[in-house]
């Protein structure tokens, strides 16, 4: 090898000498892990005024206290200097902010008037003139945007919870009455924020998050972020947004310094101030002795707090805060879950806050190095249980590898599998449409990833965390006696945590599923062991006729909410399809099934085919009320009259594009009295049609498209009770392997359903409710359980054939 001239190899070593320098400099400089050209410039806590020292005993007091701390992170002189994670959480997650969303959202309004495109006076009715209601009071014209964001609406109660449960918000908004003058009386308001979102999609083409990548998130480099959307596609504005710690901060940062963003001036300083200055009183009344103690009496601004001490802060449920300090040219950052969120900003006035106006604190490097080992060895808390972490239970062997299924009568969980190995306890959660895995250490957390949904207070809003990736979770487990196992369940992107405490006795246990931040609303379940078979025979109860009658509807609803039913069949043509479709839309996890109808079958109640098909038709145009001829309707059935196929095809074809522009999850058709079996040719028509839609076709027996046996019992001339004991009985003559069909017509005995009825069929009222009964008979889902019976749906029983 031919060594270089000597000046061309010094110049070379020189510069290798002095690059490795710099990168000595840097990480010394700069924790590894913590810092790049785009991230917060980092310091030490003495170099910003601040004592290592003081921030020791501030982090020991918050490991004393009784909130559960996530992050946080603490600036002085735009430089972090003290920024801790507790384990599972770290640096590079998400964390759901709640609340915090809010100021996001009206930091967007600001870019609005900054560009002006609107004004805070612009009238919030002229942005959604479809969505008004008939009656637009006068108290709704005068509302303007600086309502929304001052959160001074005028409404007496907060719409939120309502108005979410519908697919469109924004008329949800306006139906709730404005009852004060907008602009005169506080009242906390997430659906404003929710509007002040629609305003910015409807303004400027955009949701939210996107209208803010280029003015705010990029500048700031807030990457991998996200934000929830409405049904309709609307991010949700007053929650949703998820941020890492230090994007909270650089938000906070920006706010601090007026706008201001590295020389360049991100959002105008008069918005700033205009957003963060105080713009209505939460209770003028308020006595001067409350409004001392409390952080939430300083005033409102544009979606901020004013607090004490001359502050002002973003802030989110349980604890989630950006907090901006001024006069201590300071931000602290914290995410969290807590019941007392007063609580925290105490502890940060109380102990931290004095630590920002000592004087010139001596440098101790022993001190430094305690800290930073303290901020690197922060963590969540495991459960105490028996003794130390890798005692067990005598129970843990009994009920390894064991199944114990959900009696209680909710939908959504059916069983739950346990089995443990090597100090692990691995968890199956069975629901009525997924099964989700899950894994907890003995003592410790062991991380992993769910679609299961955790704790969430937004939980009753549709589409709530619909487009959100599967959770990380981390898991823990501990046995507090010897018949009691306590499961803890971290979703670390989030501030809750799910507990599920299982008590065992014998061949019973019951099942305690507990959120974190409402431990006194636990959900109870009772469950039984699931008896072990090789092959367990499989049954399909399908539930007939939704739409006939309301009544009928909402039996057919209980018996899937509240029941074993496993399959609804949806009659195109009747009278309350409207209603049920509504229903079925809001559970898309419900199988459905065409009941393909060519009769009429009731004397009080009547419904036409879609088609013209005349050779359906009676005189008056209904569907004949019979399919065979029957003695007290002569020459009023189906079979008594030129039928024909064409027509017959015609009308199916035309129930099926009806019902799947409704019911996207249909997957099959069966026939309403018969109508797809009472003739060969119609037979292989609706194969051939249902084929042709990607359809299975439902009825048992030969013609079925899987192999299904007729589940056979003796109901008729028997009492509730009689009949839920005879059912039990028959489920003994179950064969190992084989999958059943049982179909029956749940109602409900009211005033509407005994006005439906035919000759011969005439207490139809009574009848249907002993079948709601039995569907939703606590004592039947547990023989089913106990006798290892697989209850499927159609679609399950085509997946495991």
């Amino acid at each position: 090898m031919k060594i270089p001239a000597t000046s061309n190899f010094q110049r070379i070593t020189a510069g290798i000498r002095i690059s490795l320098l710099f990168f000595i400099l840097l990480i010394t400089r700069f924790p590894a892990g913590a810092q790049s050209n785009t991230s917060l410039p980092r310091s030490t806590p003495e170099a910003e005024g601040v004592s290592s020292e003081g921030l020791i005993r501030f982090f020991d007091t918050l490991r004393q206290s009784k909130h559960e701390f996530h992050s946080l992170m603490i600036l002085r002189h735009g430089k972090v200097i003290a920024e801790g994670w507790w384990k599972p959480y770290q640096p590079d997650l998400v964390h759901t902010m709640y609340s915090v969303s809010k100021s996001f959202t009206a930091t967007a309004i600001g870019f609005l008037v900054t560009e002006n495109k609107l004004t805070v006076e612009d009238k919030v009715i002229s942005f959604f003139p479809d969505d008004l209601p008939d009656t637009v009071s006068d108290n709704l014209k005068a509302l303007r945007i600086r309502d929304l964001l001052s959160m001074s609406v005028g409404q007496e109660k907060e719409p939120t919870w309502t108005a979410t449960s519908d697919n469109n918000w924004v008329k949800g908004f306006f139906k709730t009455p404005i009852l004060y003058r907008p602009g005169t009386k506080f009242l906390y308001n997430s659906l404003a924020t929710y509007m002040l979102s629609a305003i910015v999609q409807k303004v400027s083409g955009e949701k939210v998050i996107d209208y803010l990548e280029p003015r705010l998130f990029s500048p700031l480099n807030i990457k991998g972020i996200d934000w929830e959307t409405d049904p309709r596609g609307i991010n949700t504005g007053g929650w949703g947004l998820r941020l890492k710690t230090e994007d909270m901060a650089k938000f906070g940062q920006l706010f601090l310094q007026k706008g201001n963003w590295q020389g360049k001036q991100i959002i105008p300083a008069a918005w700033v101030e205009e957003a963060s200055t105080m713009k209505i009183m939460q209770n003028p009344d308020a006595p001067q002795e409350a409004k001392n103690k409390s952080d939430w009496l300083q005033g409102y601004c544009y979606q901020m707090w004013r607090g004490r001490h001359n502050t002002f802060r973003g802030d989110g449920a349980f604890g989630q805060y950006i907090l901006v300090i001024p006069d201590e040219d300071a931000v602290v950052i914290i995410t969290s879950e807590t019941a007392n969120m007063q609580g925290e900003l105490d502890l940060v006035y109380e102990h931290l806050l004095p630590l920002f106006q000592q004087s010139n604190p001596r440098v101790n490097g022993k001190q430094q190095k305690l800290l930073k080992n303290k901020l690197a060895n922060l963590s969540i808390k495991t459960g105490s249980g028996l003794a130390d972490a890798g005692t067990v239970s005598p129970s843990t062997a009994t009920i390894s590898g064991k199944s114990f299924g959900i009696v209680s009568m909710q939908r959504g969980l059916d069983s739950i599998r346990f089995s443990f190995s090597k100090d692990i306890c691995h968890l199956q959660l069975f629901t009525d449409s997924a099964m989700h895995e899950l894994n907890f250490g003995n003592g410790n957390w062991l991380k992993g990833i769910t679609t299961r949904k955790g704790p969430y207070l937004v939980a009753g809003a549709k589409n709530n965390r619909h487009e959100l990736p599967p959770s990380k979770v981390a898991g823990s487990y501990t046995w507090t006696d010897d018949h009691t196992l306590e499961l803890k369940l971290l979703y670390y992107e989030s501030p809750h945590t799910e507990t599920l405490r299982c008590i065992f006795n014998g061949d019973n246990m019951q099942l305690e599923d507990i959120s974190s931040f409402d431990t006194a609303r636990k959900a109870i379940f009772k469950t039984v062991l699931v008896a072990g078979r090789n092959h367990a025979p499989r049954l399909i109860i399908r539930g007939d006729d939704m739409g006939y009658s309301h009544s009928g509807n909402l039996a057919l609803e209980q018996s899937y909410s509240n029941g074993v039913e496993t399959s609804i069949e949806l009659i195109a043509v009747s009278p309350w399809f409207p209603e049920a479709v509504k229903w079925l839309a809001d559970h898309p996890d419900i199988e459905v099934g065409l009941h393909f109808a060519i009769t009429s079958e009731w004397d009080n109640i009547k419904w036409r085919p879609l088609t013209d098909a005349p050779s359906l038709r009676n005189a008056d145009g209904y569907f004949y009320p019979m399919l065979y001829p029957n003695k007290n309707y002569p020459k009023q059935a189906v079979m008594e009259n030129a039928w024909k196929l064409d027509d017959l095809e015609k009308e199916l074809r035309a129930q099926i594009i009806l019902a799947k522009k409704y019911v996207p999850q249909l997957n099959h058709i069966s026939g309403h009295m018969g109508s797809i079996g009472f003739d060969k040719d119609v037979t292989a028509m609706v194969k051939r049609v249902a084929a042709s839609y990607g359809l299975l076709v439902g009825d048992g027996g030969p013609d079925a498209d899987h192999p299904l046996s007729w589940f056979s019992v003796n109901l008729h001339n028997k009492s509730s009770g009689q009949k839920i004991d005879a059912f039990i009985e028959a489920l003994d003559k179950m064969q190992e392997g084989n999958t059943y069909l049982f179909v029956e017509h749940p109602g409900i005995n009211d005033a509407e359903l005994q006005a439906i009825h035919h000759i011969g069929y005439e207490n139809v009222a009574q009848d249907r409710q002993e079948v709601t009964d039995l569907f939703t008979s606590e004592k039947l889902k547990e023989a089913i359980i106990r006798k290892g019976i697989q209850l499927v749906s159609y679609g399950q029983a085509m997946k495991n054939k």
